[in-house]
């Protein structure tokens, strides 16, 4: 499945119809799945110390680039 083309296939859809009860669901669900997510009180405290220490030059950082070539050398 390709995700790009499937959110443009469901994007004219969307535009296409005149049904607002139709784009009342759409919105539900969307709103709904936004909700689902949520980090813990020690979650937030990770990520404050991280941002901390990177802020102070002490965390280390990656370029998109670098990113992206771990992340294919871990899936080889």
């Amino acid at each position: 499945m390709d995700l790009q083309l499937t959110k443009l296939e469901l994007i004219e859809m969307l535009l296409n119809t005149k049904r607002e009860a139709v784009l009342k669901k759409v919105r539900a669900i969307l709103e709904a799945e936004q909700d689902d997510f949520s980090l813990t009180e020690e979650q937030y405290k990770i990520i404050d110390k991280r941002r901390e220490n990177y802020l102070n030059g002490e965390g280390k950082s990656l370029t998109w680039e670098q990113v992206k070539q771990n992340a294919l050398k871990a899936i080889s």
